[in-house]
């Protein structure tokens, strides 16, 4: 009975042995490497100039940072949930344009016809009068070598314009403007003929399947132009914007993306230099004004995006005695909350109403 175990115990024993061996060998690498690329690249277009250093350290907690020209800019465009396009005015463009791609997704021109050559125009959105006018040709020399390969150029012609005339600006367009997402505003009647040019049209008036411009209700003072499409309930989604002198503020009206302040506003406060005011100004402030909160400041005041001066004790009693003061930035709840103090964020006041019967 003895010897018939042998043989198992044998096996069982070079088993052990090999399982053994075979654990003790370290297979590791001398070193590992990361099975991603792991970035930490600063944004583009924001300033590591020294002088902004502590600015830029508290706005970046907010969500924002600030460019070597001083103007205060979202940290990326998809904070804003919308396409933030640069309305170019002027050949004279800020210094971050050329720095653009983490922020702008491209460029908005009105062009007119003038003495026969077409020129890029400064004008209000239902094109009723306009003025700055400059060869195409030259904006196309200043701004083609400050483009990105990804950059989109919508190009709104003067309504009205005519087959012939739109045909001569799209060869105009093709022979200075070499970018491949080149969207053109026109009328549904011209859909056609910039569909078989190559190009992409964007129609002044809404249809299914398309942008379209928005109106000049949908505009504001820092939203210059806005482009919409129906979902499938046939309701306008705001898909892009067009800004010229205020990107951080179109981009708040667009969605207010900025972090809650990380310290409380205190009256007796000393501290009032700039990143001591990033740090309390509420998230609907206007941020591309910091000179002007920080005077308001040691008064107890600040500016809002719709340009009303409140109370910080304001702003506080509505975060204290609301719901959204518990709310993550991530809480689905969150961005309709903000919208709605916006809607109420100046002191309600008593008044009677006196109801008067309408004539017939």
């Amino acid at each position: 009975m003895l010897s018939r175990q042998y043989p198992l115990l044998f096996l069982l024993s070079l088993f052990s042995v090999v399982f053994v061996s075979g654990c003790a060998v370290d297979k590791r690498p001398d070193a590992y490497s990361n099975a991603i690329t792991v970035s930490s690249a600063f944004p583009a277009h924001g300033s590591a100039k020294a002088q902004y250093a502590a600015l830029q350290q508290a706005l970046l907690q907010r969500n924002l940072l600030i460019a070597d020209n001083g103007d205060v800019l979202p940290v990326m465009r998809g904070m804003c949930e919308a396409d933030m396009l640069y309305r170019v005015t002027s050949s004279n463009l800020p210094p971050y344009i050329g720095q653009h791609q983490d922020v702008f997704t491209g460029f908005y021109l009105d062009v007119a016809l003038v003495n026969g050559s077409w020129k890029v125009v400064s004008t209000d959105n239902d094109f009723t009068q306009f003025s700055s006018e400059f060869d195409l040709a030259l904006l196309a020399s200043v701004l083609t070598p400050r483009m990105m390969p990804s950059d989109e150029i919508y190009i709104r012609p003067q309504p009205g314009v005519t087959e012939n005339s739109l045909a001569d600006l799209l060869a105009s367009v093709q022979s200075l403007l070499p970018v491949k997402h080149t969207r053109l505003v026109v009328n549904s009647a011209l859909l056609e003929q910039v569909e078989k040019a190559g190009y992409s049209a964007v129609l002044e008036n809404a249809a299914a399947r398309y942008l379209y411009l928005g109106d000049t209700l949908s505009t504001s003072a820092a939203q210059d132009r806005t482009f919409f499409k129906l979902n499938y309930t046939a309701n306008a989604e705001l898909k892009a914007f067009a800004v010229s002198t205020s990107p951080v503020i179109a981009c708040m009206q667009a969605h207010n993306f900025v972090q809650p302040p990380s310290k409380k506003f205190i009256s007796n406060t000393k501290a009032n230099d700039l990143p001591s005011v990033v740090n309390v100004l509420p998230s609907n402030a206007d941020f591309s004004q910091l000179a002007k909160q920080q005077s308001l400041f040691t008064s107890g005041q600040y500016l809002t995006i719709n340009g009303d001066v409140l109370k910080y004790s304001t702003y506080q009693k509505l975060q204290s005695g609301s719901r959204c003061s518990r709310l993550a930035p991530s809480d689905p709840l969150y961005k309709y909350c903000e919208d709605r103090k916006q809607d109420v964020s100046t002191d309600y006041i008593r008044r009677k109403a006196t109801m008067r019967k309408q004539g017939n």
